[in-house]
């Protein structure tokens, strides 16, 4: 797409040229020249929408000048009116000298105007006549958005084809491959591991889970896990594609069935749509399959949970336990229920069981003083040891020092507080949880300057966060 500027150029280069046949030969040539001159005030004042519409009108005047309508063309799509500008293209006359850049624009026209497909049509065109690789990234995204993996790799290897030194490429078709046909995915993903400092972890990891897997000879367990590695990255609509494949390729397989009604899940809460029963049927096929599977019950009991069912989803997450006694992860969940029934005593007792079951993972003494910290109860007795062996255990974590940062807040040590905000941002300067609490800090210690720069920043740092909107009430309580 030509900038601005260079527009700018070419449409004094125009008028110009127009103003000279305009020397008396045009039967209105004082209202054109008004259209023209209206055309390069607006674009110097970066009023686009209204140099699209002069230039437009303009070319009324002279039909034969179809570079008036492409820059029309142009400058609509760049002020984000798509209707007009599909209109400018395809007037008599122009449409059929479209580079194979317009016809880009054309299709994305097409595209914010509602009509995906006949985008791709055009686009197709473009890519067919080996124009323009824009025509073949639109495509590639265009079937990513329809999630039709096979028609996006196509596009994706014929843009790695066309430019070989597009590194983040070959992760992302190593990616594709790793929810479709894991065993093409590791070329890519190794290359992407040795190339690309950006994916590199990420290409490495992947691999090295679809080639163990692999040794098992099971193309569905093989899916299986590559879809949870990227869940655990939180690509849930990849890993919804490796879940649904191993279905397809084994029906009775439980824990795909599971592992797909979480994905499903998670991508409904994506969409901020807690109480959807997205995911619910996948999750009660995998319970007719297999009624013990601690993963089936825990998916159904964390299902339960956002729905605010407290009492079924205990039920569903005791089951899990009794199949699987030793994961600290579910007596954790354990607690987090029964704190939200108000059966606080029992717990603090799941989350002391959680701790028993793995006593080096700092982890777990975090989520016990969150517990106490959350429902105000024991800051001293739970909330305080919990968070100082979590420190023990890790020194360095931006997540533990936060939580001890709170604790001091709440027993009112603020320079303590300031502390610990502090030295969680040197262990983690993105914690975004430590920008609110030494905001929080300052505000009690009477430094409203550095109070505000904080809860600003926790503001701003992630919008949609429940920290930029507890950052956003004490900003409007304390600096109205």
């Amino acid at each position: 797409m030509k900038t601005v500027q260079s527009l700018s150029i070419y449409l004094r280069i125009i008028v110009v040229s127009l103003f000279v046949a305009l020397l008396g030969l045009a039967p209105r040539p004082h209202a054109a020249a008004r259209f023209l001159e209206n055309a390069g005030q607006s674009i110097t004042s970066g009023d686009l929408l209204t140099a699209s519409e002069a230039l437009a009108g303009a070319a009324e005047y002279f039909p034969w000048r179809y570079e008036l309508n492409l820059a029309a063309g142009r400058y609509a799509i760049q002020a984000g009116d798509p209707k007009q500008a599909i209109q400018y293209f395809e007037r008599p006359g122009v449409i059929s000298h479209l580079s194979y850049d317009d016809m880009v624009l054309l299709g994305d026209a097409y595209t914010q105007s509602g009509d995906p497909f006949m985008a791709e049509a055009i686009w197709k065109r473009v890519t067919g006549s080996n124009g323009s690789s824009l025509a073949n990234e639109r495509l590639a995204k265009l079937y990513l958005q329809r999630k039709d993996y096979p028609l996006a790799i196509t596009e994706l290897q014929t843009l790695l084809t066309q430019n070989p030194a597009d590194i983040p490429l070959y992760y992302q078709i190593g990616s594709i491959y790793a929810v479709t046909d894991p065993s093409k995915a590791l070329p890519f993903l190794i290359q992407a591991a040795e190339i690309d400092p950006n994916n590199g972890t990420h290409a490495q990891t992947l691999h090295d889970k679809i080639r163990t897997a692999s040794l098992f000879d099971e193309p569905s367990y093989t899916l299986l896990i590559a879809g949870r590695q990227l869940a655990d990255w939180g690509e849930w609509e990849l890993a919804a594609e490796a879940f649904q494949n191993a279905t397809l390729l084994r029906p009775e397989y439980a824990d795909a069935w599971a592992f797909l009604g979480e994905a499903r899940q998670q991508l409904s809460l994506l969409e901020a749509n807690p109480v959807s029963a997205a995911g619910l049927p996948e999750l009660e096929q995998a319970l007719q399959i297999d009624p013990k599977s601690p993963l089936a019950n825990t998916f159904m009991g964390l299902y339960l949970e956002r729905q605010d069912d407290y009492s079924q989803a205990y039920t569903y997450i005791e089951r899990a336990i009794a199949a699987s006694p030793d994961d600290p992860f579910l007596q954790s969940e354990l607690g987090n229920i029964l704190a939200k029934m108000g059966d606080l005593p029992a717990a603090q007792s799941a989350y002391e069981a959680a701790i028993q079951l793995t006593q080096q993972d700092p982890l777990f003494y975090r989520l016990l003083a969150e517990f106490a910290l959350q429902n105000q109860i024991q800051t001293r007795e739970i909330a305080l040891p919990a968070a100082r062996q979590a420190i023990s255990l890790d020194p360095a974590n931006a997540s533990s020092l936060d939580v001890m940062a709170q604790v001091m807040l709440t027993l009112e040590d603020y320079h303590s507080a300031e502390r610990f905000a502090q030295k969680a941002l040197h262990a983690d300067p993105g914690f975004t949880a430590a920008y609110l609490h030494l905001g929080m800090a300052y505000v009690y210690l009477q430094e409203p300057d550095l109070a505000r720069q904080w809860l600003q920043q926790a503001e701003t740092a992630n919008p949609d966060s429940w920290i930029a909107t507890q950052a956003k009430r004490m900003l409007e309580y304390y600096f109205p």
